[in-house]
């Protein structure tokens, strides 16, 4: 058994969603997520993210995409993503990864979920 201790330092990474997409799913995931937002991720910023993640060119690649500011479930909250190259025979696949508060970052692993059972992922 492991207990736990608190982190007195703060040094715990925070809680985070991850997946693997190929490069093409990551805007129709987006604008899937946004619909559970009350607020954010507009259309434009999911365009912004595309493009970022778009100019990545080097396998392995991680880059800090951004931080948007968002609504769920009436609450303001703050989603800081980034994203993971992976290259392979001119196919790029992206890791995905989503950071938030406990309650939203539940939502957005559900979310993930759902995107790929719908799609046989």
């Amino acid at each position: 058994m492991f207990i736990k201790k608190n982190n007195v330092n703060n040094t715990e990474p925070p809680p985070a969603a991850a997946m693997n997409f190929d490069l093409e799913k990551v805007q129709p995931f987006l604008i899937e997520l946004s619909s559970v937002l009350d607020s954010g991720f507009t259309e434009s910023d999911i365009k912004a993210i595309q493009s970022k993640i778009e100019k990545m060119e080097e396998n392995n690649e991680i880059k800090e995409i951004g931080s948007f500011h968002v609504i769920y479930q009436g609450e303001p909250a703050k989603i800081r993503m980034e994203a993971e190259i992976h290259i392979e025979d001119d196919l790029k696949e992206v890791v995905l990864n989503m950071y938030s508060n406990q309650v939203l970052v539940k939502t957005i692993d559900e979310e993930m979920m759902k995107f790929a059972d719908e799609r046989g992922m």
